[in-house]
C-alpha cells in the first residue's frame, strides 16, 4: 500500500511538473540538437525541437531564430534552408505549433483573394532533398509561415485526430511560392488522414499556397465518419501571386478519396474562397468506396470558388487540359462513388456558386452515385458542357433524354448503383414568346419525368448565359407532381436575360441535377439546340 501510494504522489508530481514550452531553433542542421538552451548558439535544430515537444504533453511551440552565418542561409533569397538529411523526423504526438513567421523578416499575407494571390514573404524552407520520407508528420498540429518541399512521402502528413491548423505555408514550392524546385519529387503537398483540419481560413494570414507538387496539392481520406475538415483561402496549383502557372503542374488539387462527410472546401464570403488553377487533371475529386447509410450523411460542401480563371476571375488558367495527353481531358470538378454521391457544388445562398471555367473538359462530371446537387454556378468557356452525367468514368458528352426518365432507376440499374444522378431527365423547351410589347417572355416547357422515376416537385433553374453555359440563375420554377410530364408556362421580364440565350436546369428533391437544355439567341428569335 506504501509503495502504491509513493507512485501515485510520484506520478502526480510529474504531471504537475509538466507544462507548455517554447523551443526556438537555431540552426539550420538537420542533427538531433536538442539541447535548446538560451544562450547558446547553435544548439536546438528543428528535429531537436520537435523530439523534445513529442516527450512532453503540453502545447508547446517551435519559434525560430537563425542567425546569417548559419550555413544554410541563402544570400540571394536571404533564407534558411533545413535539408534533412537523417531520415524521418519524430513524430509528432501532442499539440505542437511551429510558427515560421517567428523568424525575423517574415510577414504573413495581407492580401483578400480579390486583392491579388499572396505576398507573404516566408523566411524557413524545411525540404526533404527528395529522400522517401515524410515531411512533418503527427497529430494536432499547428504549422505556419513555412515552405515545405522535396518529401517523396508527404509535405505534410496530418494523422490521429486532430485538430491541425496549416496557416500561411507555401505547400510544394520554393521559398518565392513562384517556383517549385526543379528536381521537386513531392508526390503530395498535404496528406490528411484524419477529421478536424483546417487548411486555411477567412483571414489573408491564413491563405497557403499549395503547388508544385508533382501529384496531388491536398489528399484527403480522413475516414467518411471523421469529423469535418474545412478548406478556405487557398491557391491551389497556381503561384503565389494568384495568377502565374508553375512549371511541371500539379496533377489533382484536392483529392478527397472517403474524407469526412460535411467537409467544406470554400464558403460563402471571399475571404473563404479557394483558388484551383493549372491542374493537369481535375481542380477537386470526390471519390471513394460506395456510401450507402440508411439515412443520407451531410455532403461535403463545395461553395464559392474560383476553379479555371486567375485571382481576379478573367484570365483563363483552365484546369484538366492535360498537357502531357491532350487528347485525354478531365473535368474540372470529379464526383464518382457508388451510392450517394456525399457532395454538393454550390448553392442558393449568396455567395455559393462556384465560377467554373476554362476546363478541358466538362465543369462537373459524376458518375456511379446520385444526390449530387450542382445550384447557382457560373460556368464560362469550359471545353466539355457544364454537367455531364455517366455510368462511370466515361464522360460523353450530352445524354439524351429517355421515355418517363426510366434509365436511372433500380429496375434498369439491378445492382442498385444508379447512373449520374439518376440521368435526370432534361427540362425540355416546348416554345418561348415575346408578349407586353417585348417586355416579357412566356416560356412553355416539361419535363418527361414519370413521378415514380424522381422525387417531386422538380426544381426549374432558369439560367441565361453563352455557349450553353449558365453564367447567372434568372429564376426558379417549381414543377410539382401535378405537373409532371406535362407542359408548363411561366413568364418573366425579358431584360432579366440581357441578351444571352436561355438555359434550363432540373434538380429533383434528392438533389439530382441534370444536365442542361440550352437555346441560341438569333436576331429574330430562340433556336432549340438538339
Amino acid at each position: 500500500m506504501f509503495r502504491s501510494c509513493l507512485l501515485v504522489l510520484a506520478t502526480l508530481t510529474l504531471a504537475a511538473s509538466a507544462q507548455a514550452a517554447t523551443f526556438i531553433v537555431d540552426t539550420t542542421s538537420d542533427a538531433m540538437l536538442a539541447d535548446c538552451d538560451d544562450g547558446v548558439a547553435a544548439d536546438c535544430s528543428l528535429r531537436g525541437a520537435i523530439a523534445l515537444a513529442s516527450a512532453n504533453p503540453d502545447a508547446d511551440t517551435v519559434a525560430f531564430d537563425i542567425p546569417s552565418s548559419d550555413p544554410g542561409y541563402i544570400s540571394a533569397t536571404a533564407h534558411w534552408r533545413i535539408e534533412v538529411s537523417s531520415g524521418a523526423f519524430p513524430f509528432i504526438q501532442y499539440p505542437l505549433t511551429i510558427d515560421g513567421y517567428t523568424q525575423a523578416g517574415a510577414t504573413a499575407n495581407t492580401q483578400a483573394p480579390d486583392e491579388g494571390g499572396s505576398n507573404a514573404v516566408l523566411k524557413i524552407e524545411f525540404s526533404g532533398a527528395n529522400a522517401w520520407s515524410n515531411g512533418l508528420h503527427g497529430s494536432q498540429m499547428t504549422v505556419r509561415g513555412l515552405a515545405i518541399n522535396r518529401f517523396r512521402g508527404g509535405n505534410l502528413n496530418l494523422a490521429g485526430p486532430g485538430p491541425h491548423r496549416i496557416e500561411g505555408c507555401f505547400i510544394g514550392t520554393g521559398i518565392t511560392g513562384m517556383t517549385a524546385p526543379g528536381d521537386n519529387a513531392s508526390n503530395i503537398g498535404i496528406r490528411v488522414s484524419s477529421g478536424n483540419v483546417v487548411v486555411g481560413g477567412d483571414t489573408p494570414g491564413a491563405r497557403n499556397v499549395i503547388s508544385g507538387n508533382s501529384y496531388i496539392g491536398i489528399s484527403d481520406s480522413g475516414g467518411t465518419s471523421s469529423p469535418p475538415n474545412t478548406y478556405q483561402g487557398n491557391i491551389l496549383g497556381l503561384a503565389a501571386d494568384g495568377s502565374s502557372l508553375i512549371a511541371g503542374r500539379q496533377d489533382f488539387g484536392i483529392y478527397a478519396s472517403d474524407a469526412p462527410q460535411g467537409s467544406l472546401i470554400g464558403g460563402t464570403s471571399i475571404a473563404e474562397r479557394n483558388l484551383f488553377g493549372g491542374h493537369g487533371f481535375s481542380a477537386i475529386t470526390i471519390t471513394g468506396n460506395p456510401l450507402n447509410p440508411p439515412v443520407a450523411p451531410p455532403p461535403t460542401r463545395i461553395l464559392g470558388n474560383f476553379i479555371g480563371t486567375d485571382w481576379s476571375g478573367e484570365l483563363p488558367r483552365g484546369n484538366g487540359l492535360n498537357p502531357a495527353s491532350p487528347s485525354q481531358p478531365y473535368p474540372s470538378v470529379l464526383v464518382g462513388r457508388l451510392y450517394r454521391c456525399g457532395a454538393s457544388i454550390g448553392g442558393d445562398a449568396p455567395g455559393e456558386g462556384n465560377l467554373i471555367a476554362h476546363g478541358g473538359q466538362a465543369g462537373v462530371a459524376v458518375g456511379g452515385c446520385h444526390g449530387a446537387s450542382i445550384l447557382g454556378n457560373a460556368f464560362v468557356k469550359n471545353r466539355g458542357i457544364p454537367i455531364d452525367l455517366a455510368g462511370s468514368s466515361n464522360f460523353d458528352g450530352l445524354t439524351p433524354n429517355d421515355a418517363d426518365d426510366a434509365d436511372g432507376t433500380e429496375g434498369s440499374d439491378p445492382q442498385w448503383l444508379y447512373r449520374g444522378n439518376r440521368y435526370q431527365n432534361r427540362a425540355v423547351i416546348d416554345s418561348m414568346v415575346h408578349v407586353a410589347g417585348g417586355a416579357t417572355i412566356e416560356l412553355t416547357y416539361h419535363v418527361d419525368t414519370a413521378i415514380e422515376h424522381a422525387a417531386y416537385p422538380l426544381r426549374i433553374d432558369i439560367m441565361r448565359g453563352r455557349g450553353g453555359q449558365p453564367e447567372a440563375l434568372v429564376a426558379i420554377d417549381l414543377y410539382e407532381a401535378g405537373d409532371a410530364q406535362q407542359p408548363r408556362v411561366v413568364s418573366f421580364p425579358a431584360v432579366a436575360l440581357q441578351g444571352q440565350p436561355l438555359i434550363l436546369g432540373v434538380t429533383d428533391a434528392d438533389g439530382n441535377s441534370s444536365e442542361f437544355e440550352s437555346e441560341i439567341l438569333f436576331s429574330d428569335g430562340f433556336e432549340v439546340i438538339p
